[in-house]
């Protein structure tokens, strides 16, 4: 009951779609860092500190407690601009590091960090060239980037676990680039960055993991790069960044179904490059989200060390589920349930955010008709026969 006593005790303090000001980052003040989630907690690791120095320590910040505590440091040399993932595979459990840029250059190191043993593994690394600042996708996806030669690329680079090896996929069309941010909006998404000039980038594109092909996706109003990119409560934003080498913003824009809006409200802690915006579970158990922002450069060239949350739920229950997997995501008229064996005997249960039923039928597919269905977020769940339950987040457009 822990987890969801505190859930209900904090939620009504905060509200739904305000930042919440956490205990401070416990290392120095960087930008540049790297950060991924597994369940309820975010690890956070590398960047640049105060003094220009480059550092490799690691903390994990606990969803449930509120609390940071320091982890194993990664056993290489200092670096920023890295790039973390983690996998499809809700079993896998572990979190990836990729890249980067130290005293010498760029890197092409993998590296997993085990949270039960607190102890990081050197993976194969990527057989291309080595490169920095580029862009990371859940499912070990890495695009983009900056090579040794001060140019960008374009390549995409898919990591297999079960083979320790990776795989050149199709490159993303348009300006080769860096320091870009992604988001999910019809599909994993690359949003603005930076070509090899240090021009701002406005343009997105969306990758399709099934047939590895991209299609463009509305553009920025304005470009940016080292900006941070999520799902923040219950709209996709892109936060802060640069539009020039020169100018870090504080305001950003929302995703509004078939563009981009101005988001007005200015970012906690003021301007600020290079941060961290990440989202991980709820302290209150399936249905609901966390998502943490923190750290980076802010337009006086001062670091920040700060962390901030915003909440955001469909319910708050004490129950065991398994991921649900659903694509496209978001998407339009229908989507498709990626389930682990044959269901044709189970039950599908859909709410939408205010906890009202939508569906409660057999499932005879795995596709689902949405289509008639208002836009917004549902909570999608699938009861097995042998009791077992799956669940998982669905936007419609």
């Amino acid at each position: 009951m822990r987890a969801a006593c505190l859930a209900w005790l904090l939620f009504p303090v905060i509200g739904f779609g305000q930042w919440y000001q956490l205990p401070d980052f416990p290392g120095t003040a960087r930008d540049d860092a790297a950060a991924f989630a597994i369940g309820t907690d975010v690890f956070v690791g590398t960047g640049m500190e105060v003094g220009w120095g480059l550092t490799q320590d690691w903390y994990r910040f606990d969803g449930i407690t509120w609390q940071w505590s320091s982890m194993a440091a990664l056993p290489s040399s200092p670096r920023q601009y890295c790039s973390a993932f983690t996998l499809d595979n809700p079993d896998d459990g572990h979190g990836y590091l990729f890249g980067g840029l130290d005293a010498n250059g760029p890197l092409n190191e993998l590296w997993r960090y085990d949270p039960t043993t607190n102890s990081w593994a050197q993976m194969a690394s990527l057989p291309g060239e080595p490169r920095y600042a580029a862009v990371a996708f859940h499912g070990g996806y890495v695009v983009t980037g900056l090579l040794q030669d001060g140019n960008a690329t374009n390549e995409l680079w898919r990591y297999e676990p079960s083979t320790d090896t990776w795989q050149q996929l199709t490159s993303i069309p348009g300006t080769p680039r860096h320091r870009a941010c992604a988001d999910n909006l019809l599909g994993p998404s690359v949003i603005g960055g930076a070509d090899t000039a240090y021009t701002a980038l406005a343009d997105c594109w969306t990758y399709d993991k099934q047939n590895d092909t991209w299609t463009t996706c509305p553009t920025l109003p304005e470009g940016r790069f080292g900006a941070m990119c999520g799902f923040v409560s219950y709209d996709h934003l892109v936060l802060g960044g640069a539009t020039d080498p020169a100018t870090i913003v504080d305001d950003g824009f929302r995703w509004n179904v078939t563009s981009w809006q101005l988001h007005g409200d200015p970012l906690p802690g003021g301007p600020r490059r290079g941060g961290i915006l990440i989202e991980a579970a709820g302290a209150g158990g399936p249905g609901n989200w966390s998502t943490y922002l923190g750290l980076g450069l802010s337009d006086m060239g001062v670091r920040h060390n700060d962390w901030y949350v915003q909440t955001a739920a469909f319910s708050i229950e004490e129950k065991g589920y398994a991921k649900l997997v659903l694509y496209p995501n978001p998407g339009s008229t229908t989507f498709t349930l990626q389930l682990p064996d044959p269901m044709h005997r189970g039950q599908l249960l859909v709410q939408d955010l205010a906890g009202r039923a939508v569906v409660n039928a057999p499932l005879l597919s795995p596709t689902v008709d949405a289509s008639d269905w208002p836009g917004g977020s549902y909570l999608v769940e699938v009861i097995a026969p042998d009791g077992r339950r799956f669940r998982g987040r669905w936007v419609k457009l």
